[in-house]
Order: C-alpha cells, then sequence, then structure tokens
C-alpha cells in the first residue's frame, strides 16, 4: 500500500475517534455529566486537528501523483524531450521540471535516461501482443 493510503485510513480512525467523542460529549450534555460533557469535547478537539491535518495531507499527496503522472503521459508523448519543453509545459522554472522529472523516474511513474544534462529520452515499454496480433 502507498503513504497516500496509509494517511487516508490514519485520517479515518482519528476523525471517527473525533466524531465518538463528540457524541459522547452530547450524551454526557443531556445527562447534565459537566465533567463528561468536558473530557469528551477535550478529546473530540484532541482529534479532530490531527485527523484533519492528517486528511490535508492525503489530499496533497494525491494531488502530487496525479502531477507526476501527468509529467510522465506528456514524456511519454514524445521521442525526446528537453528540460525547458517540459518547464514550459509545466510551468515551472527548469530547475523545477529537472526535479520533477527526476521523482517521476524515481518512483516509477516512468522510464528513460538522460542524454545530457538538458535532454532526455523516455524508453518505450513493450504493449503484451493480443491474440489478434499473433
Amino acid at each position: 500500500m502507498n503513504r497516500r493510503i496509509w494517511y487516508e485510513l490514519l485520517a479515518a480512525g482519528v476523525l471517527a475517534l473525533s466524531l465518538a467523542s463528540a457524541i459522547l460529549a452530547a450524551a454526557g450534555a443531556a445527562l447534565q455529566q459537566t465533567l463528561g460533557v468536558a473530557a469528551s469535547s477535550l478529546c473530540a478537539v484532541a482529534f479532530l486537528i490531527p485527523g484533519l491535518h492528517f486528511l490535508g495531507y492525503s489530499r496533497r499527496l494525491r494531488s502530487r501523483d496525479l502531477a507526476l503522472a501527468h509529467t510522465a503521459a506528456f514524456v511519454r508523448s514524445r521521442d525526446a524531450i528537453r528540460i525547458q519543453d517540459l518547464a514550459n509545459e509545466l510551468r515551472v522554472p527548469p530547475d523545477d521540471a529537472d526535479r520533477i522529472l527526476r521523482m517521476a523516474v524515481e518512483e516509477g511513474y516512468l522510464d528513460g535516461t538522460f542524454e545530457s544534462e538538458d535532454r532526455f529520452v523516455p524508453g518505450r515499454r513493450l504493449e503484451p501482443r493480443s491474440p489478434e496480433g499473433r
């Protein structure tokens, strides 16, 4: 399982604990248990804050994965690409485009080699032949 899924599961668990604490606080209020309401409310807030943080982080990881997949698809659509062309497509400085491209290769979104400092040639994966093509 990748990191994004782990953070989504962690966020769901922590937010569920926050919801359970809020329900206990409401039950305590209905039963006029001041100490129980205070403790449950404190727990609800204490679990809500990290739960929202984990949820936000998992969303940022999802956006990052989409950006790397877009970069890989754009690069794969060409025989070779210069870093400046990728920077123009992504609307980022060339140094950032180089870093993004290296990250896409490192994390397995893209295969290929750097021919020079500013030229990348994507590797072509062989598609499995269909039974009709044999």
